[in-house]
């Protein structure tokens, strides 16, 4: 992987990258000083749980409502977590894949918008999950 990659917002986004590959990831990020953040969603039951889950993992605000609008207003605010960039990895969410299809779906979708969101701001913001999703490709140079 070209560890300058990372600080291109244009390339930035949500992708898909296997547990074995973060570790490189991270170390790249942090030389940049970029934040780094880890949810770990393989113990979540439900899409209310994964959300509250992601809250507490990514520390978001206090106001942060644990639905999907509140977690695109968290993480598309620029205010939040002030870096240089941002690399948030998710793991664990094959579970929850596999046990509300349709809900994993919608969470992929808001990821998406999320990375959207950020990339028009011109920082950039790397969504990273260990687990494939619909719309969601594979990390560059992984």
């Amino acid at each position: 992987m070209d560890d300058l990659l990372l600080k291109y917002p244009h390339c930035a986004g949500a992708y898909t990258l296997k547990r074995a590959h973060q570790d490189r990831v991270r170390h790249a990020a942090k030389k940049l000083g970029f934040v780094t953040k880890t949810a770990d969603l393989a113990a979540a039951t439900s899409i209310p749980d994964s959300l509250e889950r992601l809250g507490r993992a990514l520390q978001l605000p206090d106001w942060y409502g644990g639905n999907f609008d509140a977690l695109v207003d968290c993480l598309s605010d620029p205010d939040w977590q002030p870096a240089k960039g941002h690399v948030l990895f998710i793991n664990g969410a094959a579970h929850l894949h596999e046990a509300d299809p349709d809900g994993f779906a919608t969470l992929s979708d808001v990821f998406q918008t999320i990375a959207a969101n950020r990339g028009e701001q011109e920082q950039p913001f790397w969504l990273l999950l260990d687990t494939q999703a619909p719309g969601i490709p594979t990390f560059p140079q992984a």
